[in-house]
């Protein structure tokens, strides 16, 4: 007999994300259960491919969300040259796992700046 093996409990279901702040936020409670490491890179990556995902099968995943995010942090930083947002918080931050961290304060604080305006 062959026994079947959950990775989630029936009781339990899977989060299921409908936008990025939701998977952001779980991503900052548990980082080591998405990122191989703590890094900035490692988000960066994680993010590239869930975009992918999403174009991939058609699912509206609030992309110009980072894109928006980008526009700030290219103001805030006055970056001239062509970086995006991961590259431009590690120059600015002591390593990859304190750009990480930085990430998150920065996010929230684009956010604030945003629910501001609306």
């Amino acid at each position: 007999m062959t026994e079947q093996h959950n990775l989630v409990s029936d009781s339990t279901p899977p989060e299921r994300f409908t936008t990025l702040v939701e998977l952001l936020a779980a991503i900052k409670r548990r980082p080591a259960m998405y990122l191989s490491k703590n890094y900035i890179s490692c988000l960066k990556a994680f993010l590239d491919g869930w975009f992918l995902l999403a174009d991939q099968y058609g699912i509206d995943f609030d992309a110009e969300c980072l894109g928006e995010f980008q526009d700030w942090i290219v103001a805030k930083y006055r970056i001239t040259a062509s970086r995006g947002w991961a590259n431009i918080i590690l120059f600015y931050s002591q390593d990859e796992s304190t750009a990480l961290r930085d990430f998150f304060t920065l996010f929230e604080e684009w956010q604030a700046g945003v629910n501001l305006k609306a």
